[in-house]
């Protein structure tokens, strides 16, 4: 069953305030779809109080931030008290490190990788030194960019306490293979995984318990929704980690991870995520009412990934084909793992001045280091100038990449 793109962009309003832009920055912040702005709207207009009072007005704007609360723990199958709704990523995972990493001590070790965005670094690096932790860096290959398992191996020790790496790298676009990561870690040593999977999800929204993860990460405002992450802490080892909340809310498992108050309105607007991927597949499947989000998303992945795939393979083709460009990551999606986040480094020209052009002729695309100022500088790319990334997702058209690819070809000039 093919997906069905004209339902699709019907759903996402910006998609049609430009005909002649093309939209292909979306690793960094994809549109929004319609439901999350219409339950964002409706909670400013009609339930803009402090939830959770006791009258009524209160009730409903609680219910709103509880209903998105509830689908999303189950559309990832984990228990609502593993769930942790915060401003971003980045601040979750800075706030998970003073958790986890209170329980450090010298002699501990972590495995990080130079993959990774920052957010998925940094925090743990900072918490590692400060608490005398050896760190343990698991190597891209530095031609690719790509994590090969085997170099993972001589990295676990009976003291490794938590392995750190991402899903999708944005920059590398390839899928790491999560499931099979955690198996190999948890069948050598006693060590906890997170994973950060913000480059992941606009893609796939996973089955948690089926990858085995103790912790895993993403941002909404890059899965069609409101600026807002979420993360998944495995409830086994809440025991473990020492609560961030204020003293009075310690234990209340909603506000473990989540010092600050929650900002209501985007919180209920998560739930809108949800009401798209459910408009989305009742569109695509008869039997969808008797589909829970979890099974919604999970019968939704085929008819994307095909699509992306489509997207994808003509892109690589042409840029792999260059002499003139350094592609990133695969260059092909026959195996079912490579995200149309695609990134490559100009060799006869700066990343900033085919940038340039590429926006002066209508493509939302970017250069620079997009937070993986670790991995460009292990593979030979100043940072500062980094890569030109042409990042989509299921709402792009062949169309959009056909004109992409003649931009791309005025731009660079015949030869390669």
């Amino acid at each position: 069953m093919p997906l069905d793109l004209d339902f699709v962009r019907q759903q996402f309003g910006q998609l049609h305030d430009d005909p002649e832009f093309v939209f292909a920055s979306n690793a960094g912040g994809s549109y929004v779809c319609n439901q999350a702005n219409a339950v964002l709207e409706h909670y400013n207009r009609h339930t803009r109080v402090q939830p959770y009072a006791g009258y009524p007005v209160s009730d409903r704007a609680g219910e709103a931030m509880d209903r998105a609360h509830r689908g999303w723990a189950e559309a990832l199958n984990i228990d609502p008290d593993e769930l942790t709704i915060g401003p971003s990523t980045s601040i979750n995972t800075y706030v998970l490190a003073q958790a986890i990493g209170d329980l450090w001590k010298a002699g501990d070790e972590i495995v990080v990788t130079n993959q990774d965005h920052e957010a998925n670094s940094g925090a743990w690096r900072r918490k590692a030194l400060e608490k005398g932790v050896t760190i343990r860096q698991w190597e891209v290959d530095p031609a690719s960019g790509l994590l090969d398992i085997d170099a993972l191996f001589p990295l676990l020790r009976d003291n490794t306490r938590w392995v750190f790496f991402t899903h999708c790298s944005n920059i590398v676009g390839t899928v790491n293979p999560v499931a099979e990561i955690v198996k190999t870690i948890k069948s050598r040593c006693h060590a906890r995984v997170f994973v950060d999977a913000v480059a992941y999800a606009p893609h796939h929204v996973p089955d948690l318990r089926a990858l085995g993860v103790d912790g895993y990460a993403f941002s909404l405002y890059k899965v069609y929704g409101p600026h807002q992450g979420l993360m998944y802490v495995n409830g086994e080892i809440r025991g473990d980690l020492t609560s961030q909340a204020h003293y009075f809310n310690s234990g209340n498992p909603v506000k473990d991870y989540n010092p600050a108050g929650p900002q209501h309105a985007q919180v209920a607007a998560c739930a809108g995520v949800l009401d798209y991927f459910a408009a989305l597949h009742e569109h695509h499947f008869a039997d969808s009412l008797t589909r829970g989000h979890n099974r919604r998303l999970d019968d939704l992945h085929p008819l994307i990934l095909g699509h992306e795939n489509a997207l994808a393979a003509p892109l690589l083709a042409w840029i792999g084909g260059r002499k003139d460009l350094r592609l990133i990551g695969k260059s092909h999606v026959g195996d079912n793992d490579r995200a149309p986040t695609i990134a490559f480094q100009p060799l006869a020209q700066s990343a900033a001045e085919l940038t340039r052009k590429l926006q002066q002729a209508g493509i939302g695309t970017e250069h620079g280091h997009f937070y993986a100022h670790r991995l460009l500088s292990d593979l030979g790319i100043d940072p500062d100038d980094g890569v030109v990334r042409l990042s989509l997702v299921h709402y792009a058209t062949l169309d959009e990449v056909e004109r992409i690819l003649r931009e791309l070809d005025h731009a660079l000039g015949k030869a390669a």
